[in-house]
């Protein structure tokens, strides 16, 4: 009776137009993931602009994955302190500056700080998708709007490198960042139009250590794999990275299992069907995003393709 009273007021009351709703966070999404791989083409264009070795053009990549994966844990304590609306328009606002500030870069060192504003916007909008999904429609209809929002996820990346390839041969690298703002602002019309609040504001504690355990534990594990690409993998400054990521995350992970209001519920690692999908999942992308970054550099820069 009190999921179906819950159910009544955040889907019937609140959003009287919930695909309106939902728009502004499906432009988001699509836009993130779409910057996920599009940049991926412009990597050697990017390298000569700029006089930057591949090893640091990687960042461009893995700095916005980076930042993703700080946010993505904090996305639903964060959605118990401010509202939807806030939230996503916030996101967008967000990964909106972040393009200009690359569309605008005089410096590599530019760029990479607008890429990583980007990522902050991603990190909050992709999880958020699914939650405002379930809150809004009546569950016969949530088939249908899952396949939606994993369209957009999955549809975006494949065609980010062919839509990046047009843009180079007949705009700028500039461009793209350009055309990443445009679409964020009618993502942001959408959501100051029809984007409403559907989840309660509880402001539950937030745990400090589990806070400052994910940002070092993650950012270290990220920025030791990508590191090794150019010391190597024995090398001291990967080795201690990899070994305090290893160890902060322990920690983190068993804090988060004895807390009553952990930052990231990891318990739902003990059933078999969730941690074998979530498996999978990561060895999906890890396959997908790695080879969308490795060919266009072995075309564009060892068979000396354009």
């Amino acid at each position: 009776m009190e999921n179906n009273t819950r159910h009544k007021v955040y889907t019937q009351a609140e959003i009287k137009h919930p695909w309106l709703a939902m728009a502004s966070m499906l432009i988001g999404a699509f836009v993130g993931m779409l910057s996920e791989t599009s940049l991926n083409i412009a990597l050697p264009t990017l390298g000569k602009v700029f006089g930057v070795e591949a090893s640091s053009l990687q960042w461009l990549v893995t700095g916005y994955m980076l930042i993703i994966g700080i946010v993505l844990p904090f996305a639903s304590i964060i959605s118990k302190w401010f509202t939807t609306r806030q939230i996503i328009i916030f996101a967008l606002a967000d990964f909106a500056i972040g393009a200009l500030i690359s569309g605008f870069a005089s410096s590599f060192s530019i760029l990479l700080v607008g890429r990583l504003i980007q990522g902050i916007g991603t990190g909050l909008i992709l999880p958020l998708m699914f939650t405002v999904a379930m809150l809004i429609f009546p569950p016969q209809r949530l088939g249908a709007v899952m396949g939606v929002n994993a369209l957009v996820i999955m549809f975006a990346p494949a065609i980010g490198p062919t839509i990046t390839g047009i843009i180079l041969g007949a705009l700028s690298w500039r461009d793209i960042f350009y055309i990443f703002t445009l679409l964020l602002a009618i993502g942001l019309v959408f959501a100051v139009l029809f984007l409403k609040n559907v989840s309660p504001i509880t402001r539950p504690h937030v745990d400090v250590l589990s806070v400052l355990g994910s940002i070092i534990g993650f950012s270290s594990l990220v920025a030791g794999v990508s590191f090794a690409s150019k010391d190597g993998w024995v090398s001291p400054r990967v080795l201690g990275l990899l070994i305090l990521a290893i160890v902060v995350l322990t920690l983190y992970a068993r804090r988060q299992l004895t807390l009553a209001e952990p930052i990231l519920n990891l318990r739902v690692f003990a059933k078999p069907a969730f941690r074998t999908g979530a498996l999978l999942v990561m060895i999906d992308f890890g396959i997908i995003l790695s080879a969308m970054y490795l060919l266009p550099q072995f075309i564009q820069n060892a068979m000396l393709l354009p």
